[in-house]
This record gives structure tokens, C-alpha cells and sequence, in this order.
């Protein structure tokens, strides 16, 4: 008898977990093909990642996870050239080019800084309207990440 209760609730918990799985994967997001790994903290990077920073200097192309690990990435580097991911049109768009939100009530898994890109002041302030945040330009941007990753010792 004791063999058959334990047979039946390994039978239960297969079911359960192979079900828990399931519905795991039915709502994670399609974030696409893998496109590399982030050299500073180890991150899968896919093509629709809402914080996917494309690196490029003159010979290789490389990814970020976010703004704070490009910053990382690409202080040592020179000659490099950085595109993030517009949040309203998903197209890359020159990072110096951008508008930056943080602050917002949305955040993206796994963000040194919970950041979105934007090519236009209009969607910026238009999404800030909607979920909160402060915009930010590319300069003030950039320096306000150097000082969080300096306090955070990275």
C-alpha cells in the first residue's frame, strides 16, 4: 500500500511540474534569437530585448544587456559605436541619438538600472505620461550610470 501512495504522488508532482513548465512557457516572452552573451555580467542577450545595447568598434560587433553593462564594456574601448532598442519601434537607434527613461512603474528583468530607450522626445514624455519616470539625455545619461556603477563598485 505504501508503494502505491508513493508511486501515485510521484505521479502527482510529474504532473504538476510538467504543467507548472508548461504555463511557465506560455508566458515568458518571445524575446527572440540568442544573440551573444554580455561580456560584463553574463546575461543572455536576444534580439528583442527592450534593453539590448548592440556594441560595434572596427573589427567585432558584441551586446549588452543594458546601458550599464555597455557603459562598463566600452570604457576600456575605443573607436566604438553603440545602438540600443527604441521601445516604441523596436528598431536600433543610435545610442547618443536617444532619450532615456528610468524611473518608470514598468521595469525590465534583470537591469543594473531599469532604463528604456526612445528615438523621440515626443514617446519619452508620452510613455513618462503613462508609466512615470524622468527623461534623460544621452550626456546626463551616461554620467548619472558612471556614478551608480562607481557606488556599486563595477
Amino acid at each position: 500500500m505504501k508503494t502505491l501512495s508513493l508511486i501515485t504522488a510521484l505521479l502527482i508532482l510529474f504532473t504538476h511540474t510538467t504543467l507548472s513548465q508548461q504555463a511557465q512557457d506560455a508566458l515568458r516572452p518571445d524575446l527572440g534569437d540568442k544573440l551573444g552573451t554580455c561580456d560584463a555580467c553574463g546575461m543572455d542577450v536576444f534580439e528583442r530585448m527592450l534593453t539590448r545595447v548592440e556594441i560595434t568598434t572596427d573589427d567585432e560587433t558584441f551586446y549588452a544587456c543594458g546601458m550599464g553593462c555597455a557603459f562598463g564594456m566600452t570604457k576600456e574601448r575605443e573607436g566604438t559605436s553603440m545602438k540600443v532598442v527604441d521601445f516604441t519601434t523596436m528598431s536600433l537607434i543610435k545610442a547618443e541619438h536617444a532619450l532615456y527613461v528610468t524611473g518608470s512603474l514598468l521595469s525590465p528583468v534583470r537591469a543594473m538600472m531599469p532604463v528604456f530607450a526612445f528615438g523621440s522626445n515626443d514617446d519619452a514624455e508620452a510613455f513618462v505620461n503613462k508609466y512615470g519616470g524622468t527623461v534623460h539625455r544621452y550626456v546626463p545619461f551616461k554620467e548619472l550610470v558612471l556614478t551608480i556603477r562607481k557606488e556599486r563598485g563595477r
